[in-house]
C-alpha cells in the first residue's frame, strides 16, 4: 500500500464513519458537555475516564492513556491489522476502496493464504455438519454431553467430528471445488510417497482454531476412541504458527478483557470445561509450551495471566520455564496448582465453580511459587542454596535491563536466602555496576527506527535508498555503530538470526540493543509493510530536509565570505530545491 494511497483511504472512511457509533457498540458512553464519557475497554476501571470527542473523532483515557480515532479503536478493541479495520468500516459504511496494487509475489503470498484459508473453514463446515447430523456421529455427541458440553458450546467453537473414513474430507472437499493440492498444504490430508492421499484427521472430535480475526487456520482432534496420538493438531503453515496462536482467545477475548486477567491452561477440554461453568477469561496454547510470542499477544488484552496447572512433575516444569517469558515482557503472572489427581475438568466436577475462582484468587505470583518450588526441592543447606542460585540466575539475567525490577528481584530472594545480592548475581553483578551509568540518549524517532529494522532487517535497503545514513550523521555514535553492523548483517546475508550483529557492538551497544530486541512488539506482515512505507517516507522527508539545512547554512557562510561566485551557485541550487513540493 502507497502512502498516499493509505492516507486518502484513511481520511475517506474517517469521515465516513461515526465513532461515536462505532465505540458506542462496545462502550456504555454518557453525555458530558461537548464530549462523552464511559469505562475504559482497554483497562479495569470503575470511575469513567475513557472520552470520545466527536468533533475531533478522536478518543482517550486519561487513565491508561490509549488514544486514537476510529481505526485506531478497531485494531485496538478487535485486534485487527489496519488493512482489516479499513476495510471493515469501509464496508460498514459504503466507502469504495480502490483495489491496493500488488506485486506479484504478494499477490501469490495472498491468494496461497486465502486459499489454504477457504479450504479450512470449508472442512470446519463438514466436520460440524456431520456432527449435528449425521447418526453415525451419535457416539461422539455422547461423548461431549458427558464432558458438559453444551449445544451453545458446540456452536460458538464450532467443535466437529471427523469420521473413521480415510477419505471422509477427502471426497467432502472436492465436492466443494477445493483442490487437492492446496488441502495437502493446509494439513487436511496426507499424502503419502506413492502419491495416495488420505485424511489426516478421523475418528477424532474436531476443535477448530481461530485466527485473532475469525479465521478458521488449522484443527485440534482428540481421538474418540483408543489409539496414539491422543490429541492431533495440524501442522504449521502459512496461515498457522502454533508458537503466535492460542486455542480460545478469539472466542474468549471480550471475556478476557472484562475480567482484566487470563487463565492459561493445557488443554483444548480443559478450556471449554471452564467455559462451561462460564469461567470464560481463558486460552491455551496447542499442545507446545508457553512462547513469548503467545506472551506479547495476550498482553495485548490483559495485565494478570493465571496459568492453572495440573499437580504433576510435567506442569510443575512448564511453570518454571514460564518465569523467564513473564519477566521479560513485564506482564504480572500467577499460578494455581490443582491437587495432583485433578485435571480442570475433575476439580469443577467435584468441587464446583467457586471453589475453581478461589484457587484463581489465591494463586501465587510465580517468581514466589518457582522460589517455594525451588526450596522444596533442595532444601537450604549450603549445597541447596548454591543450587537455588545456579535456578535464579538465568531468571535473573532474563529481567534484562530493567533495572528497577531486577533491583527488586534480587533484594527480595537473596534476604529469604540469607546472601548479599552480590552472592546471587555472580559474575554478573560487574556488568549490571556498567548498566547502572547513564545511557548516551538516543531520541525517540530513531529509537523507533531502530527497533523497526532490527525487526525487519530485511527492510533496511529501503531506508538507506530513503537517505537513512544521511539522517543520523549527527545522532550519538551508538546508532551509527549499531546501523553499520546491521548494515553488514543484511548485505552479508548471515544466517545466524539478527541477534548476530551483537558480536560487533560494544558492551553499552549490545545492552541497547538487547533491550529493543527483547521489547520488540510482534507484527503481522501487513503491519510491517505499512510501517515500512510510512517510516521510509519519513526517511526521505528528513534527509530532504536535512540537505536543505545544510544548504542554507553553506549560503550564509558564503554570503559571509564574500565569495560571490560560490553563493550564486548555492543559491541556484536552493532554488532547485524551492520548486521541489515535498510530500
Amino acid at each position: 500500500m502507497t502512502a498516499a494511497f493509505q492516507d486518502d483511504s484513511k481520511r475517506r472512511v474517517k469521515e465516513a464513519a461515526d465513532i461515536v457509533e462505532v465505540i458506542g457498540e462496545h462502550v456504555s458512553l454518557q453525555r458530558a458537555g461537548a464530549r462523552l464519557k464511559g469505562l475504559c475497554p482497554f483497562h479495569s476501571e470503575k470511575t469513567p475516564s475513557f472520552t470520545v470527542n466527536p468533533d475531533r473523532q478522536l478518543f482517550y483515557c486519561f487513565g491508561c492513556k490509549e488514544s486514537g480515532d476510529v481505526l485506531s479503536f478497531m485494531m485496538k478493541y478487535h485486534n485487527m491489522t489496519f488493512q482489516d479495520a479499513l476495510s471493515s468500516l469501509a464496508e460498514r459504511y459504503g466507502v469504495v476502496l480502490e483495489e491496493r496494487k500488488l506485486s506479484p509475489e504478494d499477490q501469490q503470498r495472498k491468494k496461497k493464504r486465502d486459499a489454504l484459508v477457504g479450504a479450512n473453514e470449508e472442512a470446519a463446515r463438514l466436520f460440524h455438519h456431520f456432527l449435528l447430523e449425521n447418526p453415525s456421529a451419535a457416539p461422539a455427541g455422547k461423548y461431549l454431553e458427558k464432558r458438559g458440553m453444551t449445544a451453545d458450546i458446540i456452536s460458538r467453537f464450532r467443535l466437529g467430528y471427523a469420521p473413521p473414513q480415510w477419505d471422509f474430507l477427502l471426497h467432502g472437499l472436492v465436492r466443494a471445488g477445493i483442490k487437492q493440492d492446496t488441502a495437502v498444504e493446509a494439513g487436511l490430508l496426507v499424502q503419502k510417497e506413492q502419491g495416495k492421499t488420505y485424511d489426516r484427521f478421523r475418528d477424532r472430535i474436531i476443535f477448530p482454531i481461530f485466527s485473532l480475526s475469525g479465521q478458521v487456520v488449522g484443527f485440534g482432534g482428540r481421538i474418540l476412541g483408543d489409539g496414539q496420538p491422543k490429541y492431533l493438531n495440524s501442522p504449521e503453515t502459512a496461515v498457522f504458527d502454533k508458537s503466535r496462536t492460542l486455542f480460545g482467545l478469539y472466542n474468549n477475548k471480550e471475556a478476557i478483557r472484562t475480567a482484566g486477567r487470563c487463565m492459561v491452561v493445557e488443554g483444548n477440554f480443559d478450556l471449554l470445561s471452564l467455559v462451561a461453568y462460564g469461567l470464560e477469561y481463558v486460552a491455551a496454547p496447542l499442545g507446545t509450551a508457553l512462547t513469548i510470542e503467545h506472551i506479547k499477544i495476550l498482553k495485548r488484552y490483559t495485565t494478570e495471566v493465571v496459568m492453572l496447572f495440573d499437580g504433576d512433575e510435567a506442569g510443575l516444569k512448564a511453570a518454571m520455564r514460564a518465569v523467564p517469558l513473564f519477566l521479560t515482557q513485564q506482564l504480572d503472572a500467577k499460578i494455581a496448582v490443582l491437587p495432583s489427581e485433578h485435571d480442570p475438568d475433575t476439580f469443577l466436577q467435584s468441587y464446583g465453580k467457586e471453589a475453581m475462582e478461589e484457587k484463581v484468587a489465591k494463586a501465587m505470583e510465580l517468581p514466589e511459587f518457582v522460589f517455594g518450588r525451588l526450596v522444596n526441592q533442595y532444601g537450604l543447606s549450603l549445597a541447596g542454596k548454591g543450587k537455588i542460585v545456579r535456578e535464579l540466575r538465568p531468571i535473573i539475567s532474563a529481567i534484562g535491563n530493567r533495572k528497577l525490577q531486577k533491583s527488586l528481584f534480587v533484594a527480595h530472594f537473596s534476604e529469604k536466602l540469607g546472601l548479599q545480592p552480590e552472592e546471587l548475581v555472580g559474575s554478573s553483578a560487574s556488568h549490571i555496576a556498567k548498566r547502572t551509568q547513564p545511557p548516551v540518549p538516543v531520541s525517540a524517532q530513531h529509537r523507533q527506527l531502530l527497533e523497526f529494522l532490527l525487526i525487519c532487517p530485511e527492510a533496511l535497503p529501503r531506508f538507506l535508498d530513503a537517505g537513512l545514513e544521511e539522517i543520523v550523521a549527527d545522532e550519538s555514535g551508538w546508532v551509527g555503530n549499531i546501523l553499520a553492523r546491521l548494515k553488514e548483517f543484511v548485505l552479508r546475508d548471515e544466517g545466524c538470526g539478527v541477534e548476530g550483529i551483537l558480536d560487533g557492538l560494544a558492551v553499552e551497544e549490545k545492552d541497547f540493543v538487547s533491550a529493543i530486541l527483547v521489547n520488540a512488539p510482534a507484527y503481522t506482515d501487513e503491519v510491517k509493510e505499512v510501517m515500512a512505507v510510512d517510516m521510509a517516507a519519513w526517511v526521505r522527508k528528513q534527509a530532504w530536509q536535512g540537505r536543505k539545512s545544510r544548504l542554507m547554512r553553506r549560503i550564509n557562510e558564503a554570503q559571509y565570505a564574500g565569495d560571490d561566485d560560490l553563493l550564486m551557485e548555492l543559491l541556484e541550487k536552493k532554488k532547485e530545491m524551492d520548486e521541489v513540493v515535498y510530500t
